[in-house]
C-alpha cells in the first residue's frame, strides 16, 4: 500500500510589498518541487510579532496540513532548498528544520558584514542571551537552539506541545530594551528550548536573503582592496581615473 505523503502549508507576513525574487522562489516550490501543498497563508500588516502569532495560531487552530513552511517575504527559497528541509524532516525527532539565510548586526553600516541566523543559549553573570553560530559547518545537519523565523519547517505537534506545557500563551513577542532587548523569533525559540521542542538546521539550504545596502566605495574595496591582491585599489588611483 502506497503511503500517504504528509501535507504542508507554506506562509508568510508582509506588509503590503514583498521582494520580487521572493514570490518567483514561493511559486517555482508551490508548482516545482513536486510536493502538494495544502494552501498559502498570508499575515498582513506592520507589526511582525503580532503577524506572526495570528498566523501561527490560525494555521493551528483552522487549517489541516501536518507542518508549515515559513518563509520571510524577503528571502528566496527553491525547490532545492525547500526539499533539504523536507526530506530531513521526522515529526518525532526533528519537528523544526531551519536553512539558513544572512543578516547583519551591523544593518546601518557602509559595508554590512553577513553573519548566519542561527544561534546557541548562552548564560553569562547569570543573563541568559543568543550568540550566533560562526562559522558554521558546511552542508551539515545540525542542532542549534534558534533561528531567525525567515526559513522554517514546522510540524503541527510544536504548537500542541507547547500549549499542552503553557496554555493557550503568545508565542511571538519582543521584550526589553537596549541590551536586553529580546526580538520575536528568539522569544519564540525560547519558549520552544523550555519545553524541549529540537531546532535542527541544515546548513546546506542556503537561501538569499534581499536587502538594501550602500553600492559604495567600501563593497568595492572588499572586493578589490589591497588586502586581497596586495594593489592599492581605491578610488583615487590614477590607472582608475576617467579621463
Amino acid at each position: 500500500m502506497k503511503q500517504k505523503q504528509e501535507t504542508v502549508s507554506l506562509a508568510w507576513c508582509d506588509n503590503g510589498n514583498v521582494d520580487g525574487m521572493f514570490m518567483l522562489g514561493v511559486t517555482d516550490v508551490l508548482l516545482q518541487s513536486g510536493i502538494k501543498f495544502e494552501s498559502t497563508i498570508r499575515s498582513g500588516g506592520n507589526q511582525i510579532a503580532r503577524q506572526r502569532d495570528r498566523l501561527i495560531n490560525h494555521w493551528y487552530d483552522s487549517n489541516k496540513s501536518e507542518w508549515l513552511l515559513w518563509v520571510d517575504s524577503d528571502v528566496v527559497i527553491n525547490p532545492e532548498i525547500f526539499m533539504k528541509l523536507w526530506q530531513v524532516k521526522d515529526k518525532w525527532s526533528k519537528p523544526m528544520i531551519t536553512g539558513v539565510y544572512f543578516t547583519s548586526d551591523n544593518p546601518e553600516e557602509p559595508l554590512m558584514i553577513p553573519m548566519p541566523t542561527i544561534f546557541k543559549f548562552a548564560n553569562e553573570d547569570g543573563r541568559v542571551f543568543s550568540k550566533r553560530i560562526h562559522p558554521m559547518p558546511k552542508d551539515q545537519l545540525i542542532q542549534v537552539d534558534a533561528a531567525g523565523m525567515g526559513l522554517i519547517l514546522m510540524h503541527r505537534s510544536v504548537v500542541k506541545k507547547i500549549r499542552d506545557d503553557k496554555g493557550d500563551i503568545r508565542l511571538f513577542a519582543e521584550q526589553g530594551k537596549a541590551d536586553s532587548f529580546v526580538g520575536e523569533d528568539i522569544y519564540f525559540f525560547a519558549i520552544c528550548h523550555q519545553v524541549k521542542i529540537p531546532l535542527w538546521c541544515h546548513t546546506g539550504a542556503l537561501a538569499p536573503h534581499m536587502k538594501r545596502f550602500s553600492f559604495d566605495v567600501h563593497y568595492y574595496n572588499a572586493i578589490f582592496g589591497s588586502k586581497k591582491n596586495g594593489n592599492d585599489t581605491s578610488v583615487a588611483e590614477e590607472s582608475g581615473k576617467e579621463s
